[in-house]
């Protein structure tokens, strides 16, 4: 059997033995293996030393023949004080007296005389073994304390038989519902339950805890005072050392004051949803209301357009009439000088188709200015009117947007979305068309003042 000897390192051993060269050297021995070794001549500086140490000794190896006081006698004083710490004898002796007085005193085990150091450790190893385990299961045992006062304190606890007859309650569970432990115990369970609670919720319940199985689920319940508690329900079956089911124990967590606050907020939520569609709604009827007054004003500036386009075809027609008269008074100018033999009259005509040809001139030079100035005077409104529709489409397009947003959280104003994505659409309609009146007072205007004016927007 191998030896482990960080398991070893964990023991403190009092070792008792008055032969001084066996104690000497065997104690030199044992102190590579043990944590720590006392040592005693006799059975009284034994039981000396182990009242001085008994917290740090694990266990006593000892002779059981010793002058003052034997090992016997020693073990039984020490058994008064501590009756589970581990006793080894040493002994050159087997008969059945000392087998039956090692049996009263719950001795672990006896080492033979002269000693098998090999036999010796590894006995000494199972023991060890045995301890850690011992050591272990303790720690465990302190912490499901820990986890039991945890839960104590934070959760209710039940445990009924395999009835539902409530056997325990703990103090979380009395201060929730205002009973007395003595009011409960010997109780049903499902009689705690509220009206809203079905009956077969319990039945359920206890089917699943006789299969061995856990149950999950939500129980509202009543107080003492008639008040309602929801709690979330975690039941087990427990189990005796026989593997039978004796009952269940069920922790539960109140979970009422979370439940009334997540309804809090939903109802909260639902309010604030409600206020956004109703502004939603109120800032829709402003745009409409906007959109409407825009779309007006771009009838009227299309009417105004209109009416300069008209202006416009006039006076090209009146230039173009006072030029054919001009090209007709040269024609006959052309005709007066080639008659030479009237000289005289062509001189006086001459004079009067002069003068004609520059009142037609000056007529000319005046209708090309009045044209020019009521072009310049078109355009500059006409661009800034586009200026002033392209700004406000913009900022319509984004509360628009804005608003669209705000109504898609909503979920509910689908229609209402395709009304204003409607007026959106129709409002780049207008700009386009603004764009191609534009367009057609270019087409028809003088080449060279729209050049001045447009510069290279001319298409």
């Amino acid at each position: 059997m191998s030896i482990d000897k960080k398991l070893l390192k964990r023991l403190k051993v009092l070792y008792v033995e008055d032969d001084g060269n066996i104690r000497n050297e065997l104690s030199s021995l044992l102190g590579n293996f043990f944590g720590k070794v006392y040592t005693a001549e006799n059975g009284k500086l034994g039981l000396e030393t182990f009242l001085k140490n008994k917290e740090d000794i694990d266990v006593v190896l000892s002779d059981i023949n010793m002058p003052v006081l034997n090992g016997i006698d020693m073990m039984k004083k020490i058994r008064d004080i501590d009756r589970k710490l581990p006793v080894m004898f040493v002994t050159a002796y087997s008969d059945n007296e000392f087998l039956a007085e090692a049996i009263k005193l719950r001795v672990y085990d006896y080492i033979i005389k002269p000693i098998d150091i090999r036999n010796l450790l590894a006995v000494m190893n199972d023991l060890a073994n045995i301890l850690y385990q011992n050591f272990l299961i303790e720690q465990q045992h302190k912490e499901l304390e820990k986890y039991k006062d945890i839960i104590d304190t934070n959760n209710i606890v039940i445990k009924t038989d395999v009835n539902g007859i409530i056997k325990y309650v703990n103090q979380h569970f009395c201060d929730t519902t205002g009973y007395d432990s003595e009011e409960l115990i010997g109780r049903k369970l499902k009689e705690l339950r509220h009206s809203d609670t079905s009956k077969a919720l319990f039945t359920e319940m206890f089917e699943k805890i006789n299969n061995h199985e856990v149950w999950r689920g939500r129980i509202k319940n009543v107080t003492k005072f008639g008040d309602q508690y929801i709690v979330d329900c975690y039941t087990i079956a427990t189990i005796n050392d026989a593997g039978e089911i004796t009952g269940a124990i069920s922790v539960q967590r109140d979970i009422t004051a979370e439940l009334n606050q997540k309804r809090e907020v939903q109802i909260a939520l639902m309010k604030d949803k409600g206020e956004i569609f109703l502004k939603g709604k109120e800032t829709a009827a402003e745009l409409n209301s906007i959109i409407a007054e825009l779309n007006t004003r771009v009838v009227d500036l299309q009417k105004m357009l209109k009416q300069s386009q008209l202006e416009q075809d006039r006076i090209i027609y009146k230039t173009e009439k006072h030029t054919l008269e001009n090209k007709r008074l040269k024609i006959e100018l052309a005709q007066c000088r080639k008659n030479a033999d009237f000289v005289e009259d062509r001189s006086v005509m001459t004079l009067k188709m002069n003068r004609k040809i520059a009142d037609l001139k000056q007529q000319i030079k005046s209708l090309k200015a009045d044209n020019r100035k009521l072009l310049e005077n078109a355009e500059k409104d006409f661009l800034q009117e586009r200026v002033n529709f392209e700004v406000k489409i913009d900022d319509l397009e984004k509360e628009l947007s804005d608003c669209q947003k705000k109504i898609d959280d909503i979920g509910d104003a689908e229609s209402f979305a395709q009304k204003l994505e409607y007026w959106k659409e129709k409002a780049k309609d207008e700009a386009k068309r603004a764009e191609e009146l534009e367009s057609k007072i270019m087409q028809h205007g003088d080449q060279s003042i729209m050049k001045k004016l447009f510069g290279g927007k001319i298409r």
